[in-house]
């Protein structure tokens, strides 16, 4: 992995304490709002028999839910050692260590050694990313069929809780950060490579797009 200091600060934000504490809440509540509508929007149809790719896939809300409608195989990247590990564990309790499959480090690194999957998923990525393009067509290039990502809106509340939430960082010494990326230029980027758009939700915070290859 070519590491920076963003990404390695991101270790840190994303530690094994906050993963406790989001597996616990996932397990007594299930998924939050923007994931579920993510998961939801996804056809069954689709998702029977099918391999995921879940890049920034935290504790594995997403593949756990997926597997449910039918999922074969899932792979998991994240460039947090302790979410990794707390995923692992949790895949472990629910017999399905055999179904799924962990890569550390920044996906764009470890892109060329993947295979590609019939769904693609980015729950809160492009959000910690600083070069947008690069990822998005990393990730469009492994996906077979529907391709999903849950990223921030452009709104008042976004702008203002990102400057917050930069600032702590800042003060703290950490070169991590957070983006908010143009709606508008994510949507080109995943048009222009043969995708279109197939469901669009949000929440207060969250825009959920879901998209399917084009034939």
């Amino acid at each position: 992995m070519t590491c920076c200091g963003h990404c390695r600060d991101a270790g840190d934000f994303f530690n094994e304490r906050t993963a406790k504490r989001e597996l616990k809440k996932y397990r007594r509540k299930g998924p939050e709002k923007s994931t579920r509508l993510l998961i939801e929007s996804i056809p069954d149809e689709a998702a029977a028999n099918s391999t995921l790719l879940d890049i920034g896939g935290g504790i594995g809300a997403i593949p756990f839910e997926l597997f449910k409608k039918g999922v074969q195989h899932s792979v998991n990247i994240d460039a947090s050692r302790a979410y990794q590990s707390v995923s692992k564990k949790e895949a472990a309790e629910r017999g399905l260590k055999e179904k799924t499959e962990y890569h550390f480090g920044d996906f764009t690194d470890v892109a060329p050694t993947l295979s590609s999957a019939d769904i693609v998923t980015l729950d809160k990525v492009i959000c910690c990313y600083p070069d947008v393009d690069l990822l998005l067509k990393s990730s469009l290039e492994k996906t077979e069929s529907y391709y999903g990502l849950v990223f921030p809106r452009e709104n008042f509340l976004t702008r203002i809780g990102f400057r917050l939430i930069n600032l702590w960082f800042k003060i703290r010494r950490s070169e991590f950060r957070t983006f908010i990326h143009s709606h508008k230029k994510v949507d080109e980027i995943i048009q222009s490579h043969g995708f279109r758009k197939k469901s669009q939700d949000k929440t207060i915070l969250w825009q959920v797009v879901l998209y399917k290859k084009a034939a």
